[in-house]
């Protein structure tokens, strides 16, 4: 016989509706999660007024419009006059004057205004090098997105002119979408009907699968989950099940979504099933560590942003660590 509690219940039996309450409680707190949006309030978009850039600006909008963000364009102005100092050239970059902000101010409204028209934006105008005016207006700004167009520049050129985009993607805190300027200018207001989140089990992995989850729900589009397993890896491919049981259950409540699993360098297959599967969009986490005083971000995070076709939305992640700078170079991290 079981024993008996002074209300007359069995300890079994209150032990047993102690669980059933507990789970009803974790339910609804998945439940409540799952339900929570991502806020993109304030959206940050530095332009350099070219054509190749229009599609980020359509971009902005399709965002903005999804998630009733403020959008603010930026334009900075590379003003240099190099001089010759002790036999050496230094950029000189010359102080500017409210007349000429104002004009570039003007010059941005009437670039972006066919792609913008019916929808409100703010616009800021700067003088000197790109990438410390970007990382510095999103950080007055708070922006929650940075949305820009990657120059498309590959072999020489992209060396000796470097990424004013991976430039902001290290040096800045907010998640990035980058645009590739060889792609056409989009012919659908609702460009984004398929989502690739590749993961390697790692929180910064999760974080991005997170945020790929809300855009999903958000866009009412797929999900597609993609590991891959590196040629040098001594560890047997994971199953898909695997990939399930390490997916938070709050995803799993807020979007449908299915798995892949390959194997290969992760950058090449991901580019492979991005172009195989049809993908719109690339979410993948960027785990920036810091070593003295430089940023590096991972090198399958730096390969999406060069050479996708389509869109690469990277969520960062900063991790203090004590290497070396070529360790740093060596390291193959999302």
């Amino acid at each position: 016989m079981y024993a008996q509690s002074h209300e007359g219940r069995s300890f079994v039996t209150d032990a047993v509706l102690g669980r059933a309450d507990a789970e009803d409680r974790k339910n609804r707190e998945l439940q409540e999660d799952s339900m929570r949006d991502l806020e993109i309030k304030r959206i940050l978009v530095p332009t350099d007024l070219s054509e190749q850039s229009i599609v980020s600006l359509q971009y902005a909008r399709f965002f903005a419009e999804r998630f009733s963000s403020s959008l603010t364009l930026l334009y900075v102005d590379p003003l240099v006059f190099p001089i010759s100092d002790a036999g050496a050239d230094i950029p000189l970059y010359i102080a500017t004057t409210p007349a000429h902000i104002a004009k570039l101010e003007k010059e941005v409204r009437v670039y972006a205004d066919a792609a913008l028209l019916g929808y409100p934006y703010d616009v800021a105008a700067a003088v000197g090098e790109p990438v410390p005016a970007i990382v510095r207006e999103e950080q007055e700004r708070a922006a929650d997105l940075v949305i820009m167009a990657t120059h498309g520049l590959r072999g020489w050129r992209r060396l000796v002119l470097g990424s004013v985009t991976e430039g902001v993607l290290r040096g800045g805190d907010s998640p990035v979408l980058s645009v590739s300027r060889s792609g056409e200018r989009l012919r659908t207001p609702d460009p984004v009907k398929k989502i690739l989140c590749p993961i390697n089990f790692t929180e910064t992995a999760r974080a991005s699968l997170e945020y790929a989850s809300h855009l999903a729900a958000t866009f009412d589009c797929e999900l597609i989950v993609v590991h891959v397993v590196e040629e040098d890896a001594k560890t047997k491919p994971v199953a898909a099940g695997g990939i399930r049981s390490w997916i938070d259950p709050a995803i799993q409540n807020r979007c449908t979504f299915r798995e892949i699993v390959q194997r290969g360098g992760a950058a090449e297959r991901v580019l492979d099933c991005a172009e195989d599967l049809g993908a719109d969009l690339i979410v993948i986490g960027a785990q920036h560590k810091r070593f003295r005083d430089e940023t590096v971000i991972g090198t399958t995070t730096e390969r999406l942003v060069r050479f996708a076709r389509v869109p690469v939305l990277s969520v960062p992640r900063r991790v203090e660590v004590k290497k070396t700078h070529e360790e740093a170079l060596a390291a193959h991290v999302y």
